[in-house]
């Protein structure tokens, strides 16, 4: 049940926490359209341009904005009160600290389940858009145009075949200018290789049919005609013409699925797999720096809002730093991935739950 000093606390630690998410929020925006500014100056990006980037790169700021506005709204909120001796007096009148920052740590869950909701549904979404526009505009690239057809197709089928051809058109399902390479296991020798002049796709079963197919002998570099039936190749379209596989660019469910696709082909999902924790771990930061705000700003020092910003500035961004630093090691082999997604997030909760239990006397 809310009370009447419930609803007094909650209203005040949202406006500090939406105080210090928009401040976070506006220097990250500030970032982003220093880049704008030069693209619009160059005439590549109109206005309109600008907006429509701005408004997809939205969902990645909130997500890396959060921690920071929590951390910032828990000390604000607090050390407003503990200047005004209201901590100190609820304690004195038999009201624990855990009791007083009861709302406020719901909020903050709260927080952190929207955060691991835009990191489930709508970043990679968001982060496609803004970097299509980009490369329309900026670099000049259809991006549409690349998804229907691409020059220079190098991709791994299966745990032991790699095709490579010259050029892959959706509109007329052919490759062109096509060798088809059969590895042995483990990817060390080189077991078959077939060349072909073209090859034409079965949109039903996804089966091609080669054009001038010929089995390639390695040991006397000569090439023999063969028949079709002889190599049954089957790829989606979709499969030849996909493009290098970008983490930020994908939501959980399909970096969850390119991992389970991967490992069964026998690709590299390093990357996907560290982007996939990381985002879990990202999402319930949020919840452990309302541990850590609440704590240091139930004690109240002189310098007021400059001193809480300073100390928002240093521990959200030990956070990241370490973060930064354990995922490089990770993408290395150094440390195992959950240790290097997971391990900053238990230290600062740690640290929370010592903070808040020193915050009880």
């Amino acid at each position: 049940m809310i009370n009447r000093l419930d609803k007094y606390i909650i209203v005040n630690y949202i406006k500090s926490f939406f105080l210090g998410m928009m401040m976070f929020f506006l220097i990250f925006l500030l970032a982003e359209s220093i880049n704008i500014t030069g693209w619009i100056m160059d005439g590549k990006f109109k206005f309109h341009d600008a907006i429509k980037y701005l408004r997809y790169g939205i969902p990645e700021i909130v997500t890396n904005t959060a921690p920071l506005g929590v951390l910032l709204g828990s000390l604000l909120c607090i050390s407003k009160m503990a200047k005004q001796l209201e901590v100190t007096a609820m304690k004195t009148s038999g009201i624990s600290f855990a009791r007083v920052v009861l709302f406020p740590v719901i909020f903050s869950f709260l927080i952190s389940a929207g955060v691991f909701w835009l990191n489930y549904s709508y970043l990679g979404k968001s982060n496609t858009k803004k970097e299509n526009l980009k490369e329309l505009k900026v670099n000049e690239t259809d991006v549409q145009k690349s998804k229907s057809e691409r020059n220079f197709v190098f991709v791994k089928i299966d745990k032991n075949t790699v095709l490579f051809s010259e050029f892959a058109s959706r509109a007329t399902g052919e490759m062109k200018d096509i060798i088809i390479i059969k590895m042995e296991k483990g990817f060390k020798k080189i077991r078959k290789m077939y060349t072909a002049k073209s090859a034409k796709i079965n949109p039903k079963t996804n089966r091609w049919r080669f054009v001038d197919l010929k089995d390639y002998n390695l040991a006397t570099n000569l090439t023999t005609p063969i028949d079709n039936s002889k190599l049954n190749f089957t790829a989606s379209m979709d499969y030849v013409l996909a493009g290098p596989v970008k983490v930020k660019n994908l939501t959980m469910p399909e970096l969850r699925e390119k991992v389970v696709y991967f490992t069964r082909v026998g690709a590299d999902s390093l990357d996907l797999r560290i982007e996939f924790y990381y985002r879990i771990a990202f999402s319930l930061s949020s919840f452990v720096m309302c541990f850590i705000g609440l704590s240091l700003g139930s004690r109240y020092v002189r310098g007021g809002a400059a001193v809480n910003i300073g100390l928002s500035v240093i521990i959200g961004y030990a956070y990241y730093g370490a973060s930064t630093i354990l995922r490089s090691l990770a993408v290395s082999g150094t440390i195992p991935i959950y240790l290097a997604c997971f391990l900053p997030l238990v230290i600062f909760f740690v640290i929370g739950l010592k903070l808040f239990k020193d915050a009880e006397y």
